[in-house]
């Protein structure tokens, strides 16, 4: 017996009309989906941009005037303490880690509208499939056994007859491997339920910034180079010095006002800081100029297996020496040199012209050429080595044949410059640090470096283990916090000296300074940042020495400032009347240091150091404030940790 069939009129408008909102479908989620597919990548673009604009932010400002009103008591600006305690503790610039917060959000919530926006999609799509399959089952016509003619005599199969008059829709392929599609959904499950989530986007985000922290911390030194500060490839200029040699190429300090010297050549003498058309800068460098030009230079400096950086000190003293009318002489103390470095000095010695280059002899330690058979401190490894070594006394060494050799009537300052980082030693800045503070106060540069881990958007002072604030009501109770982050450490230990360093409170004060001095020069008691001035007439009545504190581990630089500007240590008299009872770091003095010589022990040697050392519970409280610092700034703090 044979079923009445349906009408097939109203088998194929109702299956048309379903297969047509499947058509609407399919073309509205190509539109909308192929969007959502770039979206991302829009968003990382767009704000890898700006991570990079806010990241050079300090930068960009650089060589303006002081926005910030400076309190005479020495007290900060809120906004300087609370950028510097940012940057302290999260180790990146705060903007740029907003910007990071700001991309991650966007792609959070993105990808949890995508995924409402696809699951609306595919049951809507999953219903008027249903649909036609429910069309279909309702106009199968029932063909009884043995019948295989339909009422206009065609043989028709079973299969035909339920499915006359009805387009086809294709059925969902099934996965042949059950198992590997049963994973496969299951990863993307975990993926999409991390994906989705803010509070624990956010824990990724700070996990990922601690990382850059310890693997960069790492490799920075390891392998030197500016792939890890990439974004600084934007703002921060390292001058070649073979530039600075032609920026100076026909100057004429005497004249006054430009000197003679391009715009180009006064940016680039100065690092970008100083101005010809500036009414102020000028002034400064006259004035310098002036101070230089009836004084006279002594650099002070110690090398070993640095021929390397030979050339780049030769083309600083070149670039000086016209400041200072030849009056301009180059002390300088090897020892166990095994690159050459004594033989290139020697070579230097015969051949400079317009400044005298002095290689001090070891007759009386037994060897002229000072070949003492000292191991080098960075290859003296263990927690309970001094990470100081002897150089308190190879700079002793140093200072006593300079006061015992030279008058302060021939040589009116002395400058103090690491040789191993070979940059420029920024002529115009140092001339304008003589020009305001310089000409009677101790100086440090404000040389800067790239902080490891920030992929350039943050840099810090070089080798502040010598920075020490004047204590005061403001800062005493974060100095507090500093000493008991230091006395964590047992006395002798390595930890000790890089505490400095490691200290979040130590670099939220230096970051805040930094912050709130743009321009003007800002007292402490101690510095160094890679070059510092000082009045050569307080250095010889004062006889100041260096040391390495009571434990061996403290920068030799501390106890030298310390006793150079301690009123106990000269008689007052009108000689004396100018002498400087604290020093000074100089913003308008910044020297940038170049990530491929980032200073101080690299490569196996830097590794060696590490491994050595292991960790302490000082590692594990800097690493905790890194991740505490960027959660928050991430946007899933303490509340939305309960969501999770």
């Amino acid at each position: 017996m044979r079923m009445p069939s349906i009408p097939s009129s109203l088998s194929r408008s109702t299956s048309a009309s379903a297969i047509s909102k499947i058509t609407a479908l399919t073309a509205e989620g190509k539109d909308v989906f192929t969007f959502d597919r770039m979206f991302p990548f829009y968003l990382v673009v767009t704000f890898f941009g700006l991570f990079v604009v806010f990241g050079g932010l300090r930068c960009m400002i650089d060589g303006s005037d002081d926005i910030i009103a400076h309190d005479p008591s020495g007290s900060l600006n809120p906004f300087s303490w609370f950028w510097g305690m940012l940057c302290g503790f999260m180790r990146i610039t705060p903007a740029s880690g907003v910007m990071l917060s700001t991309c991650i959000v966007s792609l959070s919530l993105w990808s949890k509208h995508r995924a409402m926006a696809l699951a609306a999609y595919s049951g809507e799509s999953r219903r008027s499939s249903n649909d036609v399959r429910k069309i279909k089952s309702t106009t199968a016509i029932e063909i009884p056994k043995g019948d295989s003619k339909n009422s206009s005599g065609m043989s028709i199969s079973p299969r035909t007859a339920s499915t006359s008059n009805l387009p086809q829709v294709a059925e969902p392929k099934k996965n042949r491997h059950s198992s590997e599609g049963s994973t496969r959904e299951s990863t993307r499950g975990f993926v999409d339920r991390w994906y989705y989530s803010l509070p624990k986007l956010a824990i990724l985000q700070a996990l990922f910034v601690v990382s850059l922290v310890l693997v960069f911390g790492m490799t920075c030194q390891t392998i030197p180079s500016w792939g890890w500060h990439f974004t600084a490839l934007f703002f921060y200029k390292v001058p070649h010095m073979d530039d600075v040699v032609k920026a100076v190429d026909g100057i004429c300090p005497s004249y006054g006002g430009d000197m003679c010297l391009s715009d180009d050549s006064w940016l680039l003498l100065s690092n970008n800081l100083l101005s010809r058309h500036k009414l102020s800068d000028v002034e400064a460098v006259a004035k310098g100029v002036n101070v230089a030009q009836n004084g006279g230079l002594i650099i002070n400096i110690m090398a070993r297996d640095t021929v390397a950086a030979i050339p780049a000190l030769i083309k600083n003293v070149e670039a000086l020496s016209p400041f200072f009318r030849g009056q301009l002489v180059v002390v300088m103390y090897e020892n166990d040199s095994i690159d050459g470095t004594r033989d290139a000095i020697k070579n230097w010695a015969a051949t400079a012209s317009g400044y005298k280059v002095d290689l001090m002899t070891c007759e009386d330690q037994g060897d002229v050429d000072c070949k003492l058979q000292q191991v080098h401190r960075y290859d003296q490894n263990g927690e309970f080595i001094s990470a100081v070594g002897r150089m308190a006394e190879y700079r002793n060494q140093v200072q006593e044949y300079i006061t015992k050799n030279y008058s302060p009537k021939d040589y009116s300052h002395m400058m103090i410059t690491d040789i191993d980082l070979a940059i420029s030693m920024a002529p115009l800045g140092l001339i304008h640090t003589l020009g305001t503070v310089g000409e009677h106060a101790p100086v440090a540069a404000r040389g800067i470096m790239m902080l490891p881990g920030a992929l350039g958007t943050l840099y810090m002072p070089y080798d502040y283990s010598a920075f020490r604030p004047i204590v005061n009501e403001d800062n005493k109770n974060l100095r507090g916090w500093h000493d008991w982050f230091c006395e964590l450490a047992p006395a002798g230990s390595r930890w000790r000296n890089n505490c400095d360093v490691m200290s979040p409170f130590n670099m939220m004060h230096v970051l805040a300074l930094d912050t709130e001095f743009v321009a003007e020069a800002y007292p402490v008691a101690s510095a160094f940042h890679g070059a510092t001035l000082y009045p050569f007439k307080q250095v010889v009545a004062t006889n100041p020495k260096y040391d390495d504190g009571e434990d061996g581990q403290r920068c030799e630089h501390i106890g030298f400032n310390f006793a150079l500007t301690d009123p106990d240590n000269w008689e007052k008299t009108p000689d004396t009347a100018n002498f400087a009872t604290q020093m000074y770091i100089a913003p308008k003095w910044t020297l940038h240091l170049d990530p491929t010589r980032p200073g101080g022990p690299t490569g196996w040697r830097f590794a060696g150091l590490m491994l050595t050392q292991g960790i302490n519970v000082q590692c594990i409280i800097m690493f905790s404030t890194v991740f505490f610092w960027n959660l928050v700034m991430a946007g899933g703090g303490a509340p939305s940790l309960k969501s999770i």
